[in-house]
């Protein structure tokens, strides 16, 4: 298959997978917004964010692993032995966060730490089940799974929040309850149980899975470790309340990522098989200028958007927080271009970079913030994480040279960086005209500097009716 072809069907069938989980707190916002207080919402997001990061510790990144390596299985026994050696991985995994938070949690007291545990075994059990589904070639369950997770969590917090009144201990029972349950069902349901022997044991094989996974955790980390330095700052130099707002505006970033996330899952597989092609300085030039492209008009449109979109999701007592969106949009934009690069790396084995920029990454972001949160609050989260992704998108940019020489169209960035600021002016003035005028370029500006690909999207949609 073109690689082309592949990195846009790829880019599909992960993103029909993983849509709705994705969004889901997005269809939540006007009921959490209204019915919690900022200071519940900054709670719920700082448990949220401690997950994020404790997650990939716990299971030392084995979805990563077992899909990879389950992709290479001829046989069931061979499946039997990677799903049987993760599971066994997963559950030590388990056990040793178990035996270092608890004595952690307890001495501080942490009033939700009970509720932490179980987010944490949730969130690896969830984890762990799509990756297998994925492995397993059970493509279309995959997709039922992460509908049903996230129809599942809507009905519970409404029921939790809305109807019985549980406020933020609510709103954490939906999470753990919806997350625990249906996995145990499409566990069942797909017979997984079938591939689990506690006796198989390959320590060689189970090795190769941990040298695979280990090298990708700080990558993973790279936006969590961000997200929840900035939060723990905030948390104790500002309050609970200023979390809740900055949690608001990084809700919009988030959507962003996401969107990203479905085309840089698909991406690491082609990245890697394009290596296989004469032609494939060719082909990461095409897909590069055509990302940067795309998500820079993302981010004009969601900047020039933002002031309709808060006013129709967000509850008035959170409107702060649509100050801080387009700092955290663009810092978002470098992050993902930095991907990009962090997919080449991989396709050439060299995870080593992705490490060292993310722990950059985290040191400059805490650097700033501390530097900057007296004085300028919220604003210096937003421009420390800002900072420290242009800083890693810079040195990436430079590193990635060594492999493959990527083509930088300077006009383009010229009148792309100019419209910015334009629509960001017009943002700031908080003038509905001046507002609606920025909306305009935007739309504009989009639509011309991603013609090329509209067309090429546009001409299979036509084939594909023929």
């Amino acid at each position: 298959m073109n690689e082309g072809k592949r990195l846009i069907r790829n880019t599909g069938i992960i993103a029909i997978g993983n849509l709705s989980t994705k969004l889901v707190s997005f269809f939540l916002l006007p009921l959490y917004t209204s019915l919690l207080s900022t200071s519940e919402y900054g709670v719920q997001d700082y448990i949220n964010s401690l997950t994020v990061f404790c997650v990939p510790f716990v299971t030392v990144l084995m979805d990563e692993a077992v899909f990879r390596f389950l992709i290479d299985c001829k046989t069931d026994q061979d499946r039997k032995n990677v799903i049987s050696m993760s599971v066994k991985i997963i559950l030590s995994g388990l056990v040793v966060f178990t035996g270092i938070a608890s004595p952690i949690l307890i001495v501080t007291k942490y009033h939700f730490s009970f509720y932490f545990m179980l987010c944490v075994m949730a969130s690896v059990l969830s984890t762990m089940t799509s990756a297998l589904l994925r492995g397993l070639g059970k493509i279309e369950e995959y997709t039922i799974y992460n509908f049903v997770l996230s129809v599942a969590k809507i009905i519970l917090s409404i029921f939790f929040v809305a109807i019985i009144k549980r406020g933020i201990y609510g709103l954490l029972e939906a999470e753990i309850v919806s997350g625990i349950l249906i996995t145990v069902i499409f566990l069942f349901r797909n017979k997984v149980w079938k591939y689990i022997d506690m006796q198989k044991s390959s320590k060689k094989e189970m090795l190769e899975m941990i040298k695979y996974s280990v090298p990708l955790i700080p990558n993973k980390l790279s936006w969590s470790v961000i997200n929840l330095s900035d939060r723990i700052i905030i948390m104790n130099v500002i309050g609970s309340e200023a979390s809740g707002l900055y949690a608001v505006s990084y809700k919009f970033p988030t959507l962003m990522d996401t969107i990203y996330g479905f085309f840089y899952q698909s991406w690491k597989e082609s990245s890697a098989r394009a290596l296989q092609d004469e032609n494939v300085n060719v082909f990461y030039n095409m897909v590069y200028d055509y990302l940067k492209r795309f998500m820079y008009s993302i981010v004009m449109l969601m900047t020039a958007f933002m002031p309709l979109a808060f006013k129709l999701l967000i509850n008035n007592k959170f409107n702060e927080a649509i100050l801080f969106v387009p700092i955290l949009l663009l810092a978002t934009y470098f992050a993902n271009i930095s991907g990009f690069y962090g997919g080449i790396f991989t396709a050439y084995k060299d995870t080593k970079i992705m490490g060292v920029t993310t722990l950059w990454a985290a040191v400059i972001n805490i650097i700033v913030n501390l530097l900057m949160i007296w004085r300028f609050g919220l604003y210096a989260a937003a421009i420390s994480t800002l900072v420290a992704n242009v800083v890693v998108y810079v040195y990436r940019k430079i590193k990635v040279q060594k492999y493959i020489v990527l083509e930088e169209k300077y006009a383009v960035t010229i009148i792309s960086v100019i419209v910015m600021a334009c629509v960001w002016v017009l943002f700031y003035t908080q003038s509905m005209i001046c507002q609606f005028i920025g909306v305009l370029i935007a739309i504009v500006y989009s639509l011309v500097v991603n013609k090329n690909l509209l067309c090429i999207l546009l001409s299979k949609l036509k084939n594909k009716r023929v």
